[in-house]
């Protein structure tokens, strides 16, 4: 009888054993591909320090051009709370998203948390892949 409990319980504790170290698993939606030439995307067009939240992802996608040709892209959704999204003051020039809910605050250069934030998860980061038009955030 001990051998066939032992049994029930490994996989239980496996399963729970899993899921504890996937706590930064931040669910998250499609990107999809921008023509950055487009009336919607073009102040993204090779424009440093422009940001721009696009109503895709999970709770919306924060695109932001570093520097000529280099994209990062974020979904929205806070980290610590899961399930709510986050929008910036000023979305054309924007260095940080906050929860509205736990007021945690994320840097959008990087994605992470900034001090007094309640997750030490950094915001979900997309793939993003640019050819002089077209960006791909994936």
């Amino acid at each position: 009888m001990k051998s066939r409990t032992r049994f029930l319980l490994l996989p239980l504790l496996l399963f729970a054993v899993a899921c504890g170290g996937d706590r930064c698993r931040t669910p998250f939606g499609e990107g999809g591909e921008l023509d950055l030439l487009q009336p919607d995307f073009i102040s993204l067009y090779n424009n440093p320090g422009e940001t721009l939240v696009i109503n895709r992802g999970y709770r919306g996608i924060l695109v932001h051009c570093t520097n000529m040709g280099e994209y990062v892209a974020f979904d929205c959704v806070c980290p610590y709370c899961r399930d709510v999204g986050m929008a910036p003051d000023d979305p054309r020039r924007a260095a940080i998203l906050e929860c509205p809910q736990c007021g945690s605050r994320y840097d959008v250069f990087f994605g992470n948390p900034l001090d007094g934030a309640l997750s030490a998860c950094p915001l979900f980061q997309y793939n993003t892949h640019y050819d002089g038009r077209y960006l791909s955030i994936y």
